[in-house]
């Protein structure tokens, strides 16, 4: 099956339903009298989407729940077994992330208010490496700095 099969089998559904455009159907039928498969799939949508249509609604017979008793125990029980669960998951985390040899150094972060772009960062940063001697990219001018 082609991608084109695919599509038209994806129209012949909408269209079973109704919910085809006037575009999408004339492609679907220029489909359908090349492709004698996608034209069979089409047949048959369209007859399970009759038949489905045309039988009776039944309305579910009523049910009773179990009694209230029953239900509040087995709730209860799930929610301490989940309490302890989750107990447990974090003293495991706790004690993994305590260990000897795991504590992270966290690196220094620089912010610099009032500067919009990595242009203006550049700015800043550039006299400091024209006085260590560092040679700096000549595709960039920078006022008050010679290059």
């Amino acid at each position: 099956m082609s991608q084109l099969c695919d599509r038209a089998r994806a129209w012949a559904s909408l269209r079973a339903d109704g919910e085809l455009s006037e575009l999408e159907s004339a492609f679907l039928d220029a489909h359908l009298g090349r492709c004698v498969d996608c034209r069979s799939f089409a047949l048959s949508a369209q007859t399970v989407a009759a038949a489905l249509r045309s039988v009776h609604l039944e309305r579910p017979a009523p049910f009773a729940l179990a009694p209230a008793r029953a239900r509040t125990r087995s709730a209860v029980r799930a929610l301490q077994f989940a309490a302890v669960a989750a107990v447990i998951v974090a003293a495991g985390l706790a004690a993994s992330a305590s260990g000897p040899g795991t504590a992270r150094t966290a690196k220094p972060v620089v912010m610099v208010a009032g500067f919009d772009s990595s242009d203006h960062l550049r700015e800043l940063r550039r006299p400091a490496l024209v006085e260590k001697g560092h040679s700096l990219p000549r595709n960039r001018f920078v006022p008050g700095v010679a290059v």
